[in-house]
């Protein structure tokens, strides 16, 4: 448990669980560095409780571990057995003092179906389906109350189907078999759970079998102290829930960029050919590579952007796309590509500088190690992956990379190739116009501002976790935050939707606002990505937030700040520019503002239309 030979207790505890492997620790090993990170001074970014009928102490401190090893500080309370449902209704529960931002509930299927067994309620197809409703019932009853009573993301583990059935091999053929009833409760519970947007299922069924029942599953504990699990499967199942939790909270990777030779095929285009690069059927270490181009391309479903970034001559690759039509990658299929023989941090740069995002957004994925080496040297905000020598593990090398998953899809996600190549498209137009005015004319903007919907929470949510450069405040609000503000009759809650002549730029921008104590018109964050930005919308924005606070509202004052963080120095005099007065400023640039009613100007932007009903929009707040 020592760091380069130094003294353990010289150690930031935090700064020593991001050196450590956390897949060897043994439970000792956890034990104890828990112990010194509770005893650390740092505030959590994430409180978790866990709740359930069996005993999770010993997970959730895998979990603060697991958490700890990448850098984010979280605090645990295990909801005494079996008590969540009174903790949940008592307001002076330790739970709701605790005040979670995350609840995690396991419910062990063994004790349930114990009790039907024991009264015979679970022999027949009729009991089995009666049995379904029995044990779903009360689940979403709790669930109904964690959510009413804390503004929790709740985290739901599915059932592990048994070892056995009572029939064994005859269940297949039995009527409403013990198979199907299995089936049909995880796909039940799946359901329910999607009516609930701060419900997510943790897939356990799927984590235990990839672990092996035998090797996740200890009876002898469960028997002894409640304890479901091996030592050895606390690590996969903490993993899994703090990918959950990071991903929640908006830590998450917008680009995937990888190698070509040796990488997407097995081969070196310079020695091979483009027709003598190994993808494809037929071939062992071809259907590998085929397997991770399948698995790349499921990647840009979910949203996330593809690039390269390869040592190679550009028109062989643009041959090798060519005449490979069973690659399951197009070369369309990528954002960008920086082909070459420059340094590869220099293309990752570039390539992060044309998509507009972050270094810190990327993904690398190489066969090389020197050359991920040397990027971890270059750039360690950029998360590497060697790939594997195993051709067993090629295909599902990228599953480990938290940041790659999402939690939800939106239409936005579905829409990024799209919107980087009417980006592309906008960039190329610039070169036609001397004066920056007939650019952003000639682009016909159009936006249309919306009270939030049900439907829009998820890309709120979205907005506000993941954008950093135009944030006012860098405040990150919970699902339960912005569900709370849009049925809050003080708070309102709008999304800006923006198109131009190249196409739908989609829901671009976020903004909150709520009644102070004195009655005035608070901006409390407002947000727009990073793809509207350079064109002057949060000059009708605020327009139009001027009109609600002055014309609608009747305040007499509307009020703001700028926080500083770390990427958001481009908008830091952005409230100077609408009129705003500083009325105090913090030793780190942070700003409070004021604007009065007398001195607010409606600011003029013809290059910008408002689309949609505004009058009824402004009416409906």
């Amino acid at each position: 448990m020592n760091v380069d030979g130094r003294d353990q207790r010289s150690v930031d505890p935090w700064d020593h669980a991001r050196a450590l492997n956390r897949w060897t620790l043994t439970q000792l090993d956890v034990r104890k560095l828990v112990n010194q990170l509770r005893a650390s001074q740092h505030s959590p970014q994430a409180r978790i409780a866990l709740a359930g009928n069996v005993v999770l102490a010993p997970l959730a401190d895998h979990l603060l571990v697991h958490l700890a090893c990448d850098a984010m500080m979280a605090s645990s309370y295990c909801v005494p057995y079996g008590q969540l449902v009174r903790e949940l209704l008592d307001r002076d529960s330790q739970l709701s003092r605790f005040d979670p931002t995350f609840l995690y509930i396991h419910v062990e299927l063994d004790s349930l179906l114990a009790d039907l067994k024991d009264r015979r309620a679970f022999q027949t197809a009729e009991h089995r389906r009666a049995a379904l409703v029995e044990i779903l019932d009360p689940i979403e009853s709790t669930l109904e109350i964690a959510l009413k009573s804390t503004n929790a993301i709740v985290l739901l583990s599915n059932f592990v189907t048994p070892r056995s059935y009572t029939l064994g091999l005859a269940d297949f053929r039995s009527e409403y078999g013990e198979h199907e009833f299995f089936c049909e409760l995880n796909l039940s519970l799946a359901r329910s759970a999607g009516k609930y947007s701060r419900v997510q299922i943790v897939d356990l069924a799927a984590l235990t079998a990839l672990h092996g029942y035998d090797q996740a599953r200890d009876r002898r504990l469960y028997y002894m102290s409640k304890i479901p699990w091996r030592e050895s499967f606390y690590a996969p199942l903490a993993d899994r829930l703090a990918r959950h939790v990071k991903l929640s909270l908006g830590q998450m990777r917008k680009c995937l960029v990888t190698d070509l030779d040796n990488t997407l095929w097995r081969g070196v285009i310079a020695e091979d050919g483009p027709l003598g690069v190994r993808v494809g059927i037929g071939d062992p270490l071809g259907e590998a590579h085929l397997d991770l181009q399948r698995n790349i391309l499921g990647l840009k479903q979910r949203g996330v952007l593809l690039a390269v970034c390869s040592k190679n001559n550009p028109e062989d690759v643009a041959e090798l796309f060519r005449s490979r039509p069973e690659m399951p990658l197009r070369a369309s299929d990528f954002a960008c590509m920086e082909i070459g023989w420059a340094p590869k941090h220099e293309g990752l740069r570039r390539i992060a500088e044309t998509l507009n995002i972050g270094t810190d957004s990327l993904v690398f994925l190489d066969d090389s190690a020197a050359e991920i080496a040397l990027i971890e040297q270059m750039m360690p905000e950029v998360e590497c992956v060697l790939l594997p020598t195993s051709s067993s593990e090629i295909g599902t090398c990228l599953d480990t990379v938290h940041g790659l998953d999402r939690l939800s899809i939106t239409a936005e996600d579905m829409a990024k190739d799209r919107q980087y190549a009417d980006a592309a498209a906008r960039t190329l137009s610039r070169a036609d116009y001397a004066d920056l005015q007939d650019y952003l004319r000639s682009l016909q903007t159009s936006i249309d501002i919306q009270p939030v919907t049900d439907a829009l929470l998820p890309r709120a949510h979205q907005l506000f976790q993941k954008t950093n450069q135009f944030n006012l405040t860098g405040r990150r609000y919970t699902l339960a935050e912005l569900e709370r503000a849009a049925r809050d009759s003080s708070m309102h809650l709008f999304m800006v939707h923006a198109q131009d002549r190249f196409g739908d730029l989609g829901w671009i921008g976020a903004l909150l606002l709520r009644t102070d104590e004195a009655s005035n018109c608070h901006i409390d964050n407002f947000v727009l990505s990073c793809r509207a930005l350079g064109r002057g919308i949060d000059i009708p924005v605020l327009n139009y937030v001027r009109e609600i606070a002055f014309e609608h509202r009747g305040h007499s004052c509307l009020t703001a700040e700028y926080r500083v963080t770390s990427k958001n120095a481009q908008v830091r005099m952005l409230f100077e520019t609408h009129g705003f007065a500083a009325t105090r400023s913090e030793p780190d640039g942070s700003k409070h503002y004021v604007l009065p009613k007398e001195l607010s100007r409606h600011r003029d932007c013809d290059w910008i239309s408002i689309t949609g009903d505004h009058a009824h929009s402004v009416a409906s707040i």
